[in-house]
């Protein structure tokens, strides 16, 4: 960790803010867990597939996302009405290693340990309209309510020493906050007999201010976009137990600009998803399917593999 994001709380805010809206967002960002490198798998030594840097970097975070979407309104019809729900946590821990920083004053120090964590509530409304045939246009907003704590275990002097000369630091710090999501989505939805087809292009972005708490005079404003374009494909099997059942089969790219960037460390990145479906639906108007599969990343901080609980799709 440098010293620049140890003394500077607004650009910390702005980036973890910034992580924990990507990850509990599942449009954006497929995490999951078991992380693998693929490359030991495929006998390859692709950076971008994966590597100890990235297998390590998923393994430091942690995130629980519980959406569920409403329709109001007949698909076949000109309007249709959606409304979107989530509840989402995201910790992210570090230790901070002060010998690799080969500084003779401070390599001697004693490892500290830094905890984050994001609370968010998140609440969607978007108008859609059937302008031809199998196609939906969805245009509307969400806002996201968030709430940030950090626990700094400090076994070194650096905390005491960052106060004692005056030097403002986010340890031990909490804030709310709140981001706007204007957003715009096409889809386009094709159903063969013994399969589903979906193509799905999603314009968003995201504006926010932090507020109130212990770091609540630190002015953080996140501020980012993404450009997220998918296909894929319900490949429906014989029913289980008179469940309807399906294999699953997604393509993702996602352009990202603004905050999302630095967490990501990309402009863009690639997801490749394959799993199995099976149908809820007589339990819960809620979830309406759950199954489990597998996730690759590509390009991102947090390429690789992962296994994945999917829900809702």
């Amino acid at each position: 960790m440098s010293a620049e994001t140890i003394v500077d709380p607004a650009a910390h805010y702005e980036a973890v803010i910034s992580a924990a809206l990507v990850i509990s967002e599942g449009d954006l960002l497929s995490f999951g867990f078991n992380v693998f490198d693929p490359n030991k798998i495929l006998g390859t030594n692709n950076p971008n597939l994966g590597g100890a840097d990235s297998i390590e970097a998923a393994d430091r975070i942690s995130s629980i996302s519980l959406p569920t979407t409403f329709y109001v309104g007949s698909e076949e019809g000109l309007w249709l009405h959606r409304v979107k729900l989530r509840a989402a946590w995201m910790g992210l821990n570090r230790e901070i290693n002060y010998s690799i920083l080969d500084v003779p004053a401070i390599e001697e120090w004693p490892n500290d340990y830094s905890d984050d964590s994001v609370l968010t509530g998140y609440a969607e409304y978007a108008l859609g309209y059937n302008f031809a045939p199998r196609w939906h246009v969805y245009g509307g907003t969400g806002v996201h309510l968030m709430y940030y704590q950090n626990v700094f275990d400090a076994n070194s002097p650096l905390i005491s020493e960052v106060e004692k000369i005056g030097l403002d630091t986010y340890a031990n710090t909490d804030t709310f906050a709140w981001v706007v999501e204007p957003q715009i989505d096409f889809n386009y939805t094709y159903q063969y007999p013994l399969a589903e087809f979906q193509f799905n292009s999603q314009y968003h972005y995201f504006y926010g201010q932090n507020f109130g708490g212990s770091g609540g005079q630190y002015r953080a404003s996140p501020e980012s976009w993404t450009i997220s374009n998918s296909v894929q494909l319900k490949h429906h099997l014989p029913t289980f137990f008179e469940h309807k059942q399906n294999i699953l089969w997604r393509y993702r790219r996602i352009d990202l600009g603004g905050d999302l960037r630095q967490p990501l460390r990309a402009t863009h990145y690639n997801e490749y998803s394959v799993g199995w479906i099976i149908d809820t639906s007589r339990y819960s108007s809620l979830i309406y399917n759950v199954g489990l599969g597998i996730n690759i990343n590509y390009g991102s901080s947090l390429n690789g593999g992962s296994i994945v609980f999917f829900y809702n799709e």
